[in-house]
C-alpha cells in the first residue's frame, strides 16, 4: 500500500500552510522572549542560515543596544550546529555617546539532532544541547555572568485531522556555573542548576504562526535551595510577505508575546515582548538570479 501523503510538504502547502520545518528547520521559529522552545526538526543538509535580532527595548532600558546574531549550519539532513553572539554598541540615548562602547557580551554554541520517530509513528523527536557563557567582562546590564550548559529532549506531533496544528513537549537540564563576571538577573531567574519541562502548541496559518508554551522549572531535584518557576507565554509570529514572491517564506519576522512568570518563593512578573528578526540563507547571496521566462 502506498504511503499516505496527507501530511506531505506538498499536501500541507496546498492547504495554505507553510510549516517552517520543511525548509529551514524548527529553530527558525525561535524568537527570544516570544517563542523559546526547541522543536525536533533540523536545517537541511549544507544549508547556512544567518539571523539578526535587535533588542529594540534596550534603547529605553539600557545604555547599549544588543544585536543577537546567529549562524546555523546543516551538517547532515538530521544534524545541525549553531553559534550566536550578543553584539552590542552604545546607542547614544543615554550618558554614553553613540558607538563609544561596543563588543560581544555573550556567546552561545548549540547542536541538535533530529531522531525521527523512534517511539511512535507521527511523533517526531529531537535532542540537543546549548552552551552559553559571558565573553570577557561585558557590562553587567548585558549578562547574568553565568555559564549555562543545557541538554534537552523534545517531541512534537502534527495532528492528522488538523495538520496546521502541532503539539509539543520537552525536558531539559540546565547546569549553571558561577564566574567572576558581574551580571544582572531577570525576574524569577535561577542562580543555580535546575530541571524543567515545557509543553504547548503551534498553529501555522500561511505567514502567521500562533504559539503557546508553558513551562515548569525547579531546583528541587538537585542540591541547593528549593525554588520553582512557572511560565506561560502566548505569542504570534508573522513572516512579513515578500512583495516579489508573496507565496514564499519571508526573510523578515515580527514576533509579539505576553510573558507571565510566577516564582516560588518569589513574585509574579507580567510583561509583553516585541521582536523583529531578519534571517536569510547565506547561499542565496551567491546564487545567480535566474533570467528564464516564467512558464
Amino acid at each position: 500500500m502506498a504511503a499516505s501523503t496527507e501530511n506531505s510538504p506538498a499536501a500541507v502547502r496546498g492547504k495554505g500552510i507553510f510549516p517552517p520545518e520543511y525548509s529551514y528547520g524548527d529553530d527558525e521559529l525561535l524568537v527570544p522572549e516570544v517563542f523559546q522552545g526547541h522543536l525536533p526538526t533540523t536545517l537541511e543538509k549544507s544549508a547556512v542560515r544567518l539571523a539578526v535580532n535587535p533588542h529594540l527595548g534596550d534603547v529605553q532600558n539600557k545604555e547599549r543596544l544588543r544585536m543577537t546574531t546567529s549562524l546555523r549550519y546543516g551538517l547532515t539532513e538530521n544534524w545541525e550546529t549553531s553559534m550566536a553572539g550578543d553584539l552590542y554598541f552604545s546607542h547614544g540615548h543615554g550618558v554614553i555617546r553613540s558607538f563609544d562602547r561596543k563588543g560581544v557580551s555573550t556567546l552561545r554554541f548549540g547542536m541538535k539532532v533530529n531522531l525521527g520517530e523512534p517511539l511512535l509513528a507521527g511523533w517526531k523527536m529531537g535532542a540537543g544541547a546549548d552552551y552559553i557563557f559571558p565573553n570577557g567582562r561585558p557590562p553587567a546590564e548585558l549578562t547574568d555572568g553565568l555559564r549555562h550548559f543545557i541538554p534537552y529532549v523534545t517531541v512534537s506531533h502534527r495532528l492528522e485531522s488538523h495538520p496546521d496544528l502541532r503539539i509539543f513537549f520537552g525536558f531539559r537540564y540546565e547546569d549553571i556555573t558561577h564566574t567572576s563576571v558581574p551580571g544582572e538577573f531577570a525576574d524569577n531567574a535561577f542562580h543555580d542548576s535546575s530541571t524543567g519541562i515545557t509543553g504547548g502548541w503551534v498553529l501555522d496559518r500561511k505567514n502567521w504562526h500562533y504559539t503557546f508554551e508553558t513551562s515548569y522549572d525547579t531546583t528541587r531535584l538537585l542540591r541547593g535551595p528549593a525554588k520553582d518557576v512557572y511560565t506561560a507565554r502566548p505569542g504570534v509570529i508573522w513572516e512579513i510577505p515578500s512583495r516579489r514572491h508573496p507565496q514564499t517564506k519571508s526573510n523578515w519576522v515580527v514576533g509579539v508575546a505576553l510573558n507571565g512568570t510566577f516564582g516560588r518563593p518569589g513574585s509574579i512578573s507580567l510583561g509583553a515582548s516585541f521582536r523583529l528578526r531578519y534571517s536569510r540563507d547565506i547561499k542565496d547571496l551567491f546564487r545567480p538570479t535566474s533570467t528564464a521566462p516564467a512558464r
